[in-house]
């Protein structure tokens, strides 16, 4: 099997020279509106995404790119990948089904029209439909996006896992009305997909099985910060994932804390984010301790990954950094786009904190 990850690792470490490096977010981060943003990636590897956006404009125009460098990037790890390592690999990316699944239902929910549906969805059209590596194709999409309400769009999926994920917690949004509900269904069926397809295949592939349950406590991190900030009624036990490191008994330890501060001290030595307690402290938002937690599992992971013998762990690790650079790039532009303060912005930009 580790034989077997020479090419494509070989491929995947000359595609990897195409990453930004820290000077151009650097230089990314002194940029002011849309147009110097398209200026700019497109003097980075951008310009054929650019040209197949071109029915868009401005901020539109940025995003439309930016997803279809994304899905090109990953598709191209995908394609690279030994096919004894694909199921894993598809599941992993099976996450941008889900999150264009979740834009649709968002859409929906907020009688959004069609155009500014697909606008936000990953894919490899210009129109932001298609294919991404999951079960949906491209006429699924049209469909789903066609589709009246969030009943029909679940019914339709139902011939798939989400669809089946999504009708667990029906009777619940029914009753509220809160779209919350059904998004967090969608995150229980990823990451239970992600646990089941997980396999040693080299004996090499640990630090993807602690990526992945990291991820999901930084999850429920949040999840429990966020009802502790706005003092929700609901049962925060009803909103958390399974399957991290955190037990059962610390995440209810955690979930009993009274303030922010009680919470940190209680988590004290399972990360840092001293940084984003401070800019708590000082501006009374939580972005900063979720861009802190994010970045650091970035990158401790992405380092170890990279550094490890050829195996599904590189492949991992590219899709990391391309998913990095996206997020970057769309936090970069809509920041400045929203007269964002400079610090808010380094402390939830993965490449600059």
């Amino acid at each position: 099997m580790q034989n077997s990850f020479g090419l494509p690792y070989g491929t995947l470490k000359v595609t990897k020279t195409q990453f930004l490096q820290r000077k151009d977010y650097d230089d990314m981060y002194r940029l002011s509106g849309p147009e110097d943003f398209v200026s700019f990636i497109n003097g980075h590897g951008y310009s054929e995404d650019i040209a197949e956006s071109s029915d868009y404009k401005g901020l539109d125009l940025l995003e439309s790119a930016n997803n279809l460098h994304l899905a090109k990037m990953n598709r191209r790890a995908l394609a690279v990948t030994p096919q004894n390592g694909k199921d894993l690999i598809v599941s992993f990316l099976t996450k941008w089904d889900i999150q264009n699944i979740k834009t649709i239902l968002v859409s929906k929910n907020l009688d959004l029209k069609i155009e500014e549906s697909t606008l936000y969805l990953v894919s490899e059209s210009n129109t932001q439909l298609g294919v991404f590596a999951g079960l949906l194709d491209r006429n699924d999409y049209h469909n789903l996006i066609a589709m009246d309400n969030v009943d029909d769009i679940i019914s339709y999926t139902l011939r798939f896992g989400y669809g089946k994920a999504l009708l667990a917690y029906m009777d619940e949004y029914r009753k509220s009305n809160n779209i919350a509900t059904l998004l967090l269904s969608l995150d229980l069926y990823y990451f239970d997909l992600m646990k089941e397809r997980f396999r040693f295949y080299s004996g090499s592939e640990g630090p993807i099985f602690r990526f992945i349950k990291k991820t999901i406590d930084i999850k429920n991190i949040m999840t429990i910060l966020k009802f502790i900030e706005f003092k929700a009624n609901h049962n925060v036990s009803n909103y958390i994932l399974t399957g991290g490191t955190l037990t059962s008994q610390t995440i209810d330890d955690l979930s009993k804390s009274t303030d922010v501060e009680e919470f940190s001290q209680k988590i004290k030595g399972y990360s840092d984010f001293s940084k984003g307690f401070d800019f708590y402290k000082r501006k009374g938002s939580l972005v900063g301790i979720e861009g802190e937690l994010n970045r650091n599992l970035y990158w401790e992971f992405v380092n170890i990954m990279e550094m490890s013998a050829l195996s599904l762990n590189n492949i991992i690790a590219f899709l990391l950094r391309a998913e990095a650079e996206w997020k970057d790039i769309r936090n970069l532009a809509f920041s400045r786009f929203y007269a964002i303060d400079d610090e808010t912005i380094k402390m939830t930009t993965i490449n600059l904190g």
